[in-house]
C-alpha cells in the first residue's frame, strides 16, 4: 500500500517529467531557441512526397530513446573510458563519439518498434529514421542535457519534449509557409527568405514569452 510520502513522490516526479517535456516543446525548442534541424525542417515542408508524420514520428521515439541513453552513458561509461584514455586524449573529445553511438543503438531499437506499425506505416517512417537520426536535434538534445546536468527522469522528459517541440516546429513553420505563398509577399521574399525571416520572428516571440 502506497504511503503519502510515496504518492507525494510519484506526483512531484510526474510534475517534473511534464515540466521538462513543457519546457523543451516551447522555451527550450530545439528549432525556435537553438536553431537545430532548421535546414531540414525546411526542406522537410516544401517536400510533398514526405508528410510530417513519415519523418516526426522517428523523431520523437529516437530523441526519448537516446535521452537516458546519453545519461547513462555519461554516468557510467564515461568515467570508464576516462579513466582508460591517455592524458593527452580527453574525454570531452569522444563526446560526438559516444552520443552517436547512443542514437544509433536508439535507431536500431526503434526501427524494431516500426516492425509493429501497419506497412503503410512502417515501411515511410523506416526510410526517413536514418535521417531523423543523424539530425543535429538529435545529438544537440543529447548535448544540452549533459551541459545542464540533467538526471535521468529529466533527461528522458527533455528527450521525448525535443521531439515533441520539433513536430510542433514542424507544423506553425508549414502553416506559415501556406500563407506567405500570398500574391502581398514580394517576389524577392518568397520561399526560403521568407520562411528564414518567418522562423527568426517565431524565435523572437518565444522568447519574449518565456522572458
Amino acid at each position: 500500500m502506497l504511503t503519502a510520502s510515496t504518492e507525494l513522490t510519484v506526483l512531484q516526479a510526474v510534475a517534473q517529467f511534464a515540466f521538462y517535456v513543457v519546457l523543451a516543446v516551447f522555451a527550450e525548442n530545439v528549432v525556435f531557441s537553438r536553431a537545430m534541424g532548421v535546414s531540414r525542417l525546411i526542406k522537410l515542408v516544401n517536400d510533398p512526397e514526405i508528410h510530417t508524420w513519415q519523418y516526426c514520428t522517428p523523431v520523437i521515439l529516437v530523441q526519448l530513446g537516446s535521452a537516458p541513453l546519453g545519461w547513462l552513458a555519461m554516468t557510467y561509461v564515461s568515467p570508464t573510458l576516462r579513466a582508460a584514455l591517455p592524458d593527452w586524449l580527453p574525454i570531452a573529445a569522444l563526446r560526438p563519439l559516444i552520443y552517436l553511438c547512443c542514437a544509433a543503438v536508439a535507431m536500431a531499437a526503434v526501427w524494431l518498434l516500426l516492425g509493429l506499425l501497419p506497412a503503410a506505416w512502417r515501411r515511410p517512417c523506416r526510410e526517413q529514421l536514418p535521417i531523423a537520426t543523424c539530425t543535429c536535434s538529435v545529438l544537440g538534445t543529447l548535448l544540452l542535457c549533459a551541459g545542464q546536468n540533467y538526471s535521468l527522469l529529466q533527461s528522458t522528459a527533455f528527450g521525448l519534449g525535443s521531439g515533441l517541440g520539433y513536430l510542433f516546429a514542424v507544423l506553425v513553420v508549414d502553416e506559415g509557409r501556406r500563407r506567405l505563398g500570398s500574391k502581398d509577399v514580394p517576389a524577392a521574399f518568397r520561399g526560403l527568405p521568407s520562411s528564414l525571416i518567418y522562423i527568426g520572428v517565431l524565435s523572437l516571440a518565444l522568447y519574449a514569452l518565456v522572458g
